[in-house]
C-alpha cells in the first residue's frame, strides 16, 4: 500500500489508487476541523427506509456523500462498490476514489480541502519536491526502498527504450519482462502476484511487492540486458527475450 502526506499526517492509498477516508477523518480530527462531522461510514451510508410502528410513516435517510458517490460511479460507468470500499483488519478503513476523497475533505473542512487539493495539484503536475518531502519524513528502511525503486524505474526505462530500438513489438515486451522475473522472483508477474494472493492486472505494480534485494537484482538484470542487446546488436522478440533471460540468470547466480 502506498501513501500520501497531508500536513503531518500519512494518508494511506491502495495499489489501485483508492484513498483512505478514515485517515482524512483522523487528520481533520487532529487539527480540530471535524467537530460534529460524520465519519466516513456514516457520510457515505446507503439509503435506508424505516417505517414508524405507530403512524406507519416511512422515513428515508442516507449519508450526505451518497449522491456524489453515485454521480462519480455513473460518470465512470462502474458500480459504487468499485470506487468505495471498506477494508477490515490491519490497514482497514474506508477507501474511495480520489474525487470522492476530495469531496469528503471539502465536507470536513475548508482547510483540509485546500491541503488535499494542494497535494493532488502538485502530484498531477509532476512536482518531484513532493516526493522529496515525503521521503524526508520516512523511516530509513522506507527511504532505502524508495531509492531502489527509483533506480529500478531508471533501469526499466532504459531497457524499454533499448527493446524498442531493437525491434521488440507487442507481446515481446511482456515476454522480456517475464524473462527477467523468472530467475529472480521465481515466476512470471501473474505467477508471483497469485502466489501473494493478488489478482494480476495492469494496475498492479509487481515491483511494489519486491524486497530491496529483489528490486536491486531486477534493476541490475535490466541494465545488463540492455547493454548486451546493444553490444551484440540483437533484434526481435525472441532474441531479445533470450538476452533478458541470460542477464537475469547471471544476476540471480550472484545472489545464491
Amino acid at each position: 500500500m502506498k501513501s500520501i502526506q497531508i500536513s503531518n499526517k500519512i494518508i494511506r492509498r491502495t495499489d489501485d489508487g483508492l484513498i483512505s477516508l478514515t485517515d482524512l477523518y483522523a487528520a481533520a480530527l487532529s487539527q480540530g476541523q471535524a467537530d460534529s462531522k460524520l465519519d466516513p461510514r456514516r457520510w457515505a451510508a446507503k439509503v435506508s427506509r424505516k417505517t414508524s410502528g405507530t403512524s406507519g410513516k416511512v422515513s428515508v435517510s442516507g449519508g450526505p456523500g451518497l449522491a456524489f458517490i453515485e454521480a462519480v460511479a455513473g460518470a465512470l460507468n462502474v458500480n459504487a462498490g468499485d470506487i468505495l470500499k471498506a477494508k477490515r483488519g490491519k490497514g482497514g478503513g474506508t477507501y474511495a476514489h480520489w474525487q470522492i476523497a476530495l469531496a469528503y475533505a471539502k465536507y470536513l473542512s475548508p482547510e483540509l480541502h485546500m491541503q488535499v487539493n494542494d497535494v493532488y495539484a502538485r502530484a498531477k503536475s509532476g512536482d518531484v519536491t513532493l516526493a522529496d518531502e515525503i521521503a524526508d519524513k520516512a523511516s530509513a528502511e522506507q527511504q532505502e526502498w524508495l531509492l531502489k525503486r527509483m533506480q529500478g524505474k531508471v533501469a526499466r526505462s532504459r531497457l524499454t527504450a533499448t527493446l524498442k530500438d531493437h525491434g521488440v513489438t507487442g507481446q515481446g515486451y511482456g515476454r522480456c519482462t517475464n524473462a527477467i522475473y523468472r530467475p529472480i522472483l521465481g515466476g512470471t508477474k501473474s505467477e508471483v502476484c497469485r502466489a501473494n494472493g493478488i489478482e494480476p492486472s495492469r494496475k498492479v505494480s509487481l515491483r511494489d511487492l519486491m524486497s530491496i534485494e529483489q528490486l536491486t537484482a531486477t534493476a541490475m538484470a535490466e541494465l545488463v540486458a540492455a547493454k548486451q542487446i546493444t553490444k551484440f546488436n540483437v533484434h526481435g522478440n525472441a532474441r531479445c527475450e533470450s538476452e533478458c533471460d541470460r542477464a537475469a540468470r547471471n544476476v540471480a547466480a550472484l545472489l545464491q
